[in-house]
């Protein structure tokens, strides 16, 4: 499952007629941190607190915010899914938060 985090901020901004100034200010989350999901970056283990900040701001799951789906009846929420590869076998780590 690809990462569409960058996307979906700046159609979500663009739709809600903000800037990322006006969201930084009033989700409280640095205008460099913005800025670099909006540019690509994806969110690590220091800042992945404030996806969900951002996530509820917008009004979206967390879900819809990194992966551009919907999930409303699913009894778990995605917060954070990523692939690597460690001597040549390939690892998902999925983060979710269970609803039940």
């Amino acid at each position: 499952m690809d990462i569409h985090l960058s996307s979906v901020i700046k159609r979500e901004i663009k739709t809600k007629g903000d800037s990322l100034n006006v969201v930084a200010k009033k989700t409280k989350i640095p205008l460099s941190t913005l800025h670099g999901w909006a540019n690509g970056t994806l969110p690590n283990a220091k800042n992945l607190h404030l996806i969900k900040r951002l996530s509820d701001y917008l009004g979206l799951t967390v879900a819809a915010l990194l992966f551009n789906v919907k999930n409303e009846n699913s009894e778990s929420e995605v917060l954070f899914s990523s692939t690597f590869v460690d001597e040549s076998k390939r690892y998902r780590l999925t983060i979710e938060k269970l609803n039940k």
